[in-house]
């Protein structure tokens, strides 16, 4: 049996925190022990460390905090090493459940585009210093065979193109949160009658509609100095050119927030033509009669009909993170685990809400 599990953004205890330990790191710790007790093989696929969000814009932060009127905001650059030794000291708990349980089960990772570095020359090295030397490395993606069953699991960032390599902007735009909105947001007054959430910045989707939010929480003088140094910090950045930044005025970026908000569709259309054969997969990996993403932190499950008699299933496995559309509503709180087995011709696949005592919430079963 394989599970299949993506999007944990283990950070550091400082910044702002998308897993925490002790909730979401007990619930791996529960899944690693359940994977120990079947002998089955557990896959990271993809954004399991959150190394882009703990590295600072190389460029323009010094004005930025002049821009707002806070304080310097330059601290060192840390190495991946470094960066490794404090994810493993904030979540000794998940770190430590996937210690144990790689001594005994086959347990994979697979790089995203937030641990990226993990495909680089340190990767190995950025994984002992984890105390996750006995992880196997697939650095683009995992292929399983399940009997006559082809099985394709990648973190799904290079359907993306600002997050398919590291100068498509999305790298910029993690670190710019970060590293200089967050910090601001610590040091800011609210509107009166408003309570500002610093950490529910980096769990939106998109992560443009920071500026929205940050419209609803912000008086009006503070949130105009915002945008300027904003936009300033991304131009400086390459995110954005001058132009397009003279050009980005609140309401042409709610327009923007229409199409980004809609990477979750496209990349389950790019996935179901994959799966159809009319579309070439990144890597080149055999053709799939499983196709497993991540990296939109949305959940999605579709099922494609080949010729009569044939099916083949595309999940994505949304996040391990919660998930924020807005300023001030509820976040989804669900821990999705995608379980898959095949015996004698017949795959069975179920996706599971860890968070909700593994209840079911789709699944799929074919013969072959």
């Amino acid at each position: 049996m394989i599970t299949a599990i993506s999007d944990l953004h283990l950070g550091e205890a400082s910044g702002a925190r998308m897993f925490h330990d002790a909730s979401q790191g007990q619930r791996l710790a529960e899944l690693c022990g359940e994977l120990i007790a079947e002998a089955g093989e557990l896959i990271l696929c993809g954004d399991i460390f959150d190394f882009t969000a703990m590295q600072l814009p190389p460029r323009g932060l010094q004005q930025f905090a002049r821009t707002v009127g806070m304080p310097e905001l330059e601290r060192p650059q840390r190495t991946l090493l470094e960066c490794c030794h404090a994810i493993r000291d904030a979540n000794p708990i998940a770190i430590g459940a996937l210690e144990a349980a790689s001594a005994e089960v086959p347990i994979t990772i697979v790089a995203g585009n937030h641990d990226r570095h993990l495909a680089g020359p340190e990767g190995k090295a950025a994984l002992e210093a984890l105390g996750l030397g006995n992880l196997r490395l697939e650095p683009a993606q995992a292929v399983r065979h399940l009997g006559e069953f082809v099985l394709v699991l990648q973190h799904g960032h290079a359907w993306d193109p600002s997050n398919a390599t590291p100068e498509g902007g999305g790298e910029v735009m993690t670190a710019v949160l970060h590293n200089a909105v967050i910090p601001f947001l610590r040091k800011s007054a609210p509107r009166s009658n408003v309570r500002i959430d610093p950490d529910r910045i980096v769990l939106l989707r998109p992560e443009e509609r920071v500026v929205p939010v940050l419209e609803r929480w912000l008086p009006p003088h503070l949130f105009t100095r915002f945008v300027d140094g904003f936009l300033g910090l991304l131009v400086e950045n390459g995110y954005l050119s001058r132009v397009r930044a003279m050009l980005a005025t609140p309401e042409r970026i709610r327009e923007r927030l229409k199409s980004d908000d809609d990477l979750w569709e496209r990349s389950g259309h790019a996935a179901l033509e994959a799966l159809e054969g009319r579309r070439a997969i990144p890597g080149r990996p055999p053709p799939p009669d499983v196709f497993v993403l991540g990296h939109t932190h949305v959940l999605d499950w579709a099922v494609q009909d080949g010729r009569p008699g044939v099916q083949r299933l595309y999940a994505n496995l949304g996040s391990w993170t919660a998930r924020a559309n807005d300023a001030a509503g509820p976040m989804d709180a669900t821990l999705p685990a995608l379980a898959i087995d095949a015996r004698e011709g017949h795959l069975v696949a179920e996706l599971r809400d860890l968070n909700n005592r593994g209840s079911l919430l789709q699944s799929f079963e074919v013969k072959k």
